[in-house]
């Protein structure tokens, strides 16, 4: 932690920090443009991942908490959820406390299986690098629960790109 003190400060450090692995930060780059994930899918898999403290337990932020965490609206975080689940990155799991419902779960595990075959398929490479044929795979795991976003068009990244 003393790396962090260093960096942060101790009153950040001392709040607590998540790991948040560089292909999950980096996930859009590693498919096609028409499967990529809108900033607010970004943040919220962030934010999923921000709550998720053991391995064994799943994490249960509320729509409210996400909409706040995220600066959007709870219907942003609804759409987002919903196309996070469509595509399979998450799984939603009701959850009930004393038999009233509370709010849901997330699991993971799909997110980390596909972040495993991004880190096998691409280890350690910057995206200028990419075989393009992995990356269509990869996002046709995606694409195959759901159409391709809408996206507008973006620039290749350059050969002066840092990854």
């Amino acid at each position: 932690m003393s790396g962090i003190v260093e960096k942060w400060g101790v009153p950040v450090a001392e709040r607590g920090f998540t790991q948040i692995p560089n292909y999950l930060l980096l996930l859009n780059q590693f498919l096609d443009k028409e499967h990529r994930l809108s900033p607010v899918e970004l943040l919220v898999l962030f934010q999923l991942a921000g709550s998720w403290w053991r391995k064994d337990s799943m994490p249960f932020p509320s729509m409210s908490t996400l909409a706040v965490r995220c600066g959007v609206s709870e219907r942003q975080i609804q759409r987002a959820v919903n196309q996070l689940v469509k595509i399979k990155l998450i799984k939603r799991v009701n959850r009930r406390s004393n038999g009233i419902i509370a709010s849901n779960a997330y699991d993971l595990a799909p997110l980390v299986d596909i972040l495993g075959q991004i880190a096998k398929a691409f280890p350690n490479e910057f995206p200028r690098n990419l075989d393009r044929a992995t990356v269509r795979a990869i996002s046709a795991r995606l694409g195959a629960a759901s159409q391709p976003h809408d996206a507008p068009a973006e620039a290749e990244p350059t050969s002066e790109a840092t990854g």
